[in-house]
């Protein structure tokens, strides 16, 4: 089979095997409530410059609404949607909003799964940052400034002349604002940090709409808390994120079949070990279960920032464990990039939940098992599918956070390698939602118990990757959320952007 094919295939595995998109549900609006939020957005008419205001009925309102990742945000409709084109014009908005009380969700790239993360109902408006996409070299080229509405095949494309790339997402259709916002793990981060980490500079909007920049010599304890602090300090508009030279690398993607997964799990927790020799690669484990198929399938994407096919000892023994198919090959980073996106598709019904533990070489595999007990009663259900996705966050990954002026996110080199699981399940039906979103519950709960009997869970969930009923912020750890309560009061005194729905709350 052509390489295309196995990538459609595995695409498709992951994200049901449908062929056509369901409709989006319909949405009954309360007309009271509908009224106030309409007013919202009226009065927004007459005090935004360069904004763009969509109302329902307009087909551009519908187009924007369609390019959630999940159709549940898909589903929701706001009384108006807003793209302001300029950061000024974003501060009137944010100001309005906060001293009327009008309430409102903020969409980036929207790729985060539950309903409710980026866009909102009737009773209020959606912000879409979309209209702020610029991007620019600062610094002799040394950094480059990034609006949020950027995805991040739009930001390697404007490096890629240049020579340069940064440290961004794995998937290039990935927005780039709820990405750095909730951390973002690179293909670089095994030694350069979270995406977040390298942030070197933030301008921000406030909750009072004062436009102000947060860095290690200005507003330091606001830059330490926009590392994964969610929807609480204000909507940032620039990112400026360090370059680093455009390298050729070998990367792409091996396929296996399911029975694999043991020894694709050991030799996962084998490499994430000899991270600490040489951390210039990445790799994960997905295992997916594919309708198709009626069988499990295994994608494995792997990176080595360097021209090399297979470096020793970093890949040492994964040529032993034979793939049916592999994409593997000398070639730009951008291309793995694109690789990832075309596998992770969206437009579905979804629930991500995260689970971090000690690295281990087994305890994947015997969650992977426990959700076989949880959802294969549920296999026949229309576009049914479910995955785990298993990857490194190495002793090198936490000290380069600690090295670039901290984060709160309370992981220490101390506690050793750990592997971050992302959990995915998918349904095509809505009738189904009630009974998928329980399982999906069921498998978070059981996942961790797993991990904590054998001594090792760790307290942190990943915000990318966390569904709204995790706990992200208390994950962190007392200390670390006491301090970023103490700033939330002092830029955010009287919790105007309560009004900003979405995220998680302090």
């Amino acid at each position: 089979m052509h390489t295309g094919a196995y990538l459609a295939l595995f695409a498709l595995a992951t994200r049901s095997f449908a062929t056509t998109q369901q409709p989006l549900q319909t949405q009954t609006f309360d007309e009271g409530v509908r009224t106030t939020a309409l007013q919202c957005c009226n009065a927004l008419e007459d005090i935004l410059t360069s904004s763009t205001i969509l109302y329902p009925a307009s087909s551009k309102y519908s187009a924007q609404s369609s390019t959630y990742y999940s159709l549940e945000q898909a589903a929701q409709k706001p009384a108006c949607r807003i793209a302001p084109a300029t950061t000024e014009d974003l501060s009137r908005l944010i100001k309005f909003a906060t001293a009327t009380r009008c309430e409102f969700a903020v969409r980036a790239g929207g790729h985060m799964s539950w309903e409710g993360s980026s866009n909102i109902g009737p009773n209020g408006f959606t912000i879409d940052l979309g209209g702020l996409k610029e991007v620019e070299l600062k610094d002799d080229g040394k950094t480059v400034s990034i609006a949020p509405g950027l995805k991040w095949s739009e930001v390697y494309g404007f490096l890629k002349p240049h020579g340069l790339h940064t440290v961004g997402g794995r998937s290039s259709g990935v927005g780039v604002g709820g990405f750095l916002i909730g951390g973002g793990v690179s293909f670089l981060s095994t030694e350069m940090g979270l995406g977040s980490d390298n942030v070197l500079d933030y301008e921000v909007v406030l909750a009072d709409g004062s436009i102000v920049h947060a860095n290690e010599s200005e507003r330091s304890d606001l830059y330490w808390a926009l590392k994964s602090g969610s929807t609480n300090y204000g909507i940032v508009t620039r990112f400026l994120m360090p370059t680093i030279p455009r390298p050729q690398i070998w990367g792409g993607s091996l396929f296996y079949h399911g029975s694999a997964g043991p020894r694709l799990f050991k030799q996962l927790a084998t490499f994430t070990d000899r991270l600490k020799e040489d951390p210039h690669g990445m790799s994960a484990i997905s295992v997916a279960w594919s309708p198709e198929m009626k069988d499990y399938a295994i994608w494995s994407p792997n990176v080595y920032l360097a021209p090399q096919a297979y470096p020793s000892p970093l890949f040492d023994g994964l040529q032993d464990i034979e793939p049916f198919q592999s994409t593997m090959r000398v070639a730009d980073l951008g291309e793995i990039t694109d690789e990832v996106d075309m596998l992770s598709p969206g437009g579905r019904n979804s629930q991500w939940f995260s689970v971090v533990f000690k690295n281990d070489a087994e305890l994947p595999w015997d969650i992977q098992l426990k959700g076989r007990e949880i959802f294969e009663p549920y296999h026949d259900r229309p576009g049914a599918a479910w995955a785990i996705t298993v990857q490194p966050i190495n002793e090198g990954m936490i000290a380069a956070g600690h090295k670039r002026g901290g984060n709160p996110l309370g992981l220490s080199v101390e506690d050793g390698d750990q592997l971050l699981l992302l959990g995915c399940v998918f349904w095509n039906d809505p009738q189904d939602s009630a009974v998928m979103k329980a399982k999906a519950q069921e498998y978070i709960k059981a996942a961790t118990e797993l991990a904590r009997e054998r001594g090792l869970l760790n307290k942190y969930i990943y915000l990318n990757y966390a569904l709204d009923t995790q706990n992200v912020l208390e994950s962190y750890g007392a200390e670390n959320l006491k301090k970023m309560r103490e700033i939330k009061s002092k830029y955010d005194p009287d919790n105007l952007l309560e009004v900003w729905k979405g995220g998680w709350k302090l």
